[in-house]
């Protein structure tokens, strides 16, 4: 009896959300689902990011912005910076969370917590997620204006945490499609809080990875200074697993076009994000 009594309270508890989110959802267009389903995935995008993925103007994004968090589907915070003024940061709030059933798989499922701007804006890594999401919606503002190109996966650290920690944690996993090619490619974003040994130590998992199944998909070390690059470029060897880096701040560079320097390629030896692998060498 108590526990049916439990469950009939909870039931009762989670209608007047339901019918909140109900409210919400007949306010929402196609293109407020998709930003939800992103905010779901990704923890956090900024108003920056979201007009990447979804505007061509920065003002109507952030005025969409503003409706969904009138509706209580999503929350925002703004970072304070030692100098100037970060963007809005959005996150998805439980009554977004109900919105988004069923339209994510529970790889990508988040917990949504009444306290999630609060538990993401303490977070010491906050730098490091949105960096992260940085390099895929500047990959899928590039393919948003171009035909020929499309981002047709992005899977986040926590997705490739369920699906391949076995092996490797990298930060993202994507496949960008160009024309009639396509490269499936892991991203590694690195802040400069780890020792290049243990950057470099992280390639045994992904050649693991690729001994276990026979796959092999580049590994995309994104660094934060030109001469951290160089500095890991020194340790880098021909290995079982192909590498590219790139350096800089992904907020004002296009992973897609001619930034990726190959593992053994000189300096000035650049390519763009569909030629890290060549066509012939292609898993």
């Amino acid at each position: 009896m108590t526990g049916a009594t439990a469950s009939n309270s909870n039931m009762d508890k989670s209608q007047p959300r339901r019918s909140q989110a109900a409210i919400a959802a007949s306010r929402m267009t196609e293109r407020d689902r998709q930003i939800l389903v992103m905010l779901a995935k990704h923890h956090v995008l900024t108003t920056h990011q979201i007009t990447r993925l979804f505007f061509d103007c920065p003002r109507v994004a952030r005025r969409r912005v503003q409706v969904l968090q009138q509706v209580g589907l999503v929350d925002t915070f703004r970072p304070i910076l030692p100098l100037g003024s970060a963007p809005r940061h959005c996150v998805i709030t439980p009554l977004g969370g109900l919105a988004t059933e069923g339209l994510i798989d529970a790889a990508h499922a988040a917990t949504f917590r009444k306290d999630a701007v609060e538990a993401i804006a303490v977070r010491p890594d906050l730098g490091h997620l949105v960096g992260v999401n940085d390099v895929f919606t500047r990959l899928a503002e590039h393919a948003r204006r171009h035909a020929e190109a499309d981002l047709e996966l992005w899977w986040s650290e926590r997705a490739c945490t369920r699906t391949l920690g076995t092996y490797i944690r990298p930060d993202g996993f994507g496949r960008w499609r160009e024309a009639n090619r396509s490269i499936d490619f892991f991203l590694e974003f690195d802040t400069g809080t780890e020792s290049l040994s243990t950057v470099v130590a992280k390639l045994h998992g992904y050649a693991a990875l690729a001994e276990a199944t026979g796959r092999t998909a580049p590994v995309l070390f994104w660094l934060h200074s030109a001469r951290r690059e160089s500095e890991l470029h020194r340790r880098l060897d021909a290995g079982r697993v192909p590498v590219a880096t790139a350096s800089g701040s992904p907020a004002t560079t296009n992973p897609a076009e001619m930034v990726w320097r190959r593992a053994g390629a000189g300096r000035g030896g650049r390519c763009r994000l569909i030629e890290v692998l060549p066509p012939y060498s292609r898993p």
